[in-house]
């Protein structure tokens, strides 16, 4: 008896030993986790205090010669001379600039791998055809470099005047008014896609790759309206070949201040702009978009880039970056999804 009394106490000894080497290990693993993990932060902080080590490689979103291609290479001197590494551009284009995007999405979040961009690729492109990211999570707004202001134009001998007129002239030509624009899903094809859903009128919709070929269609007489860019139709309108009827600008735009706005001649839903941005993939760390943030805010003011941009009308003094970006992105995704589900016109 004596000796079962004995053994049952050895036993609960050996228990207790047991679990107290147990909670002595598992203090020892999270001790060693908990200085690992803070090693790991350290050395993490110090890398993003470094950045950047290497050159940075730059995705244009749109062919050569283009607008965003010409304005972003004039950027990447200033901002490579800041940051002391090399922003070395590389065009990609296709499916409404959702495929650089969609490059983009997928790249990993150190900072090495940026993109210049088209806002329609982010905001209008997910909703018109099926895309492997999703803008509002796959993504990081950096800053805007630009503002892009479409324009509505029409033959210099045309009887129509102005926007009004065009509506009216279309509601009393119910399908003799054509729109030709620079491909689905762009600015001034949405906004027309509004004009007709809210005024009940018959435009015919001509989608073209780019600006220029829906310039040479309107030219041509193809076309009763090009809805543009005003970097597209400037050169036109100075030779006296074409004239502007209207800008979906909330304010008359600088270049052509003569021209009123969608919202003078009566269509309050008709204030649209888009922007030129610099974007990031997801889980960047927001040192490195700061920094980033920085170099390009800097670089935007520098009297060399305001210079060269100003022949393309796209210049913003004060660019928007940090939360008032992302907040624009978001609205303006969301706008563009209502739109292109109403008219009928998306996936």
């Amino acid at each position: 008896m004596a000796g079962q009394i004995v053994n049952k106490l050895v036993d609960k000894l050996d228990v207790r030993k047991t679990l107290w080497q147990r909670k002595t290990v598992c203090k020892k693993v999270l001790l060693s986790a908990i200085v690992i993990f803070s090693f790991l932060g350290w050395n993490l902080d110090a890398q993003c205090q470094d950045y950047p080590t290497r050159d940075i490689e730059m995705i244009i979103g749109m062919p050569a010669g283009g607008t965003v291609d010409v304005c972003t290479r004039a950027l990447l001197p200033e901002v490579s001379k800041i940051l002391g590494k090399q922003l070395i551009p590389i065009n990609k284009s296709g499916g409404g600039g959702s495929l650089p995007v969609s490059l983009l999405a997928n790249s990993k979040g150190d900072g090495y791998t940026i993109s210049a961009q088209n806002s329609a690729a982010v905001t209008n492109a997910p909703h018109l055809g099926p895309v492997s990211y999703d803008p509002l999570k796959d993504l990081t707004p950096i800053i805007q470099f630009g503002i892009l202001i479409p324009i509505y134009l029409v033959q210099y001998d045309s009887p129509i005047n102005s926007f009004r007129e065009l509506v009216e002239f279309a509601k009393k030509n119910p399908g003799k008014v054509s729109l030709g624009h620079p491909g689905v899903g762009v600015v001034p094809h949405l906004v027309m896609e509004l004009v007709k859903l809210k005024e009940k009128v018959n435009i015919v919709s001509v989608p073209f790759k780019g600006g220029p070929p829906a310039m040479t269609a309107l030219l041509g007489g193809h076309v009763t309206v090009c809805g543009t860019s005003i970097n597209s139709g400037m050169s036109n309108i100075r030779a006296g070949k074409i004239k502007a009827i209207g800008v979906t600008s909330p304010e008359r735009a600088e270049a052509l201040p003569n021209v009123p706005t969608l919202l003078e001649q009566g269509f309050p839903y008709g204030a649209w702009t888009e922007m030129y941005l610099i974007l990031g993939p997801k889980g960047m760390p927001p040192s490195v978009v700061e920094k980033l943030e920085n170099a390009f805010r800097t670089a935007i003011k520098t009297p060399a880039f305001k210079n060269f941009v100003s022949k393309f009308y796209m210049y913003e003094e004060n660019p928007i970056s940090g939360q008032e970006l992302k907040d624009w992105v978001e609205k303006e995704y969301i706008k563009a999804g209502e739109i292109v589900r109403e008219a009928g016109i998306g996936k």
